[in-house]
């Protein structure tokens, strides 16, 4: 074998074990799949998945993982000019947020579906809030910052939240035209005068 090369099985079982323990919070919830669940539902035995993922919880930090690299390299390619930062800049910014987002929906539903990992939600939204800080590249803010991102970014991990869960039956362009509207000025004034 080359060094380096991937062995094609252990993508294969790995992705296997992925979709098997995403299938199964939602039909069963996090809290009560065993990782015999997940070996049966992969079809595979469980030292196979132990020489992957030490536990279930090794297995829900990386996909998380996986998600927040994903959601890294759309903010990075978006928001590193925030002082100015337009409308359409916002917008393209939060389309591209969902965009990934849909590309990995199986996820994100189970993740924030009631049956999923516990405070999925804190977890999205401190990604969320610590990928706008890295990239205005301000750490020290004032309190009524820090609150005003809380509640905007609390806001738009609730609009993903529902969005995610009726995601067919609501236009992505809708969600991003009334996320820009009503944040857009908010944000731009705290850029302007604060960051």
């Amino acid at each position: 074998m080359v060094k380096g090369k991937i062995d094609l099985r252990i993508l294969k079982t790995k992705k296997a074990i992925k979709e098997a323990f995403l299938s199964l919070i939602q039909t069963k919830g996090y809290e009560k799949i065993s990782v015999q669940d997940i070996a049966d539902t992969a079809m595979i035995n469980r030292n196979t998945f132990y020489l992957h993922y030490s536990d279930k919880l090794a297995l829900m930090e990386s996909l998380c993982l996986e998600s927040v690299e994903k959601l890294t390299v759309s903010f990075g390619m978006n928001m590193s000019n925030m002082h100015k930062m337009d409308k359409e800049m916002l917008r393209s910014s939060l389309r591209t947020m969902f965009e990934v987002i849909e590309t990995n929906i199986i996820f994100f539903q189970a993740m924030l579906s009631p049956n999923g990992y516990p405070n999925s939600s804190i977890y999205l939204k401190n990604t969320i809030k610590k990928l706008v800080l890295d990239d205005t590249g301000h750490q020290d803010l004032s309190r009524n910052i820090m609150m005003s991102l809380e509640y905007m970014i609390s806001g738009l991990v609730g609009v993903i939240t529902m969005w995610v869960a009726d995601h067919e039956n609501l236009e992505v362009e809708e969600v991003i035209e009334q996320l820009s509207e009503l944040h857009f000025n908010n944000l731009l004034y705290m850029v302007n005068n604060h960051l």
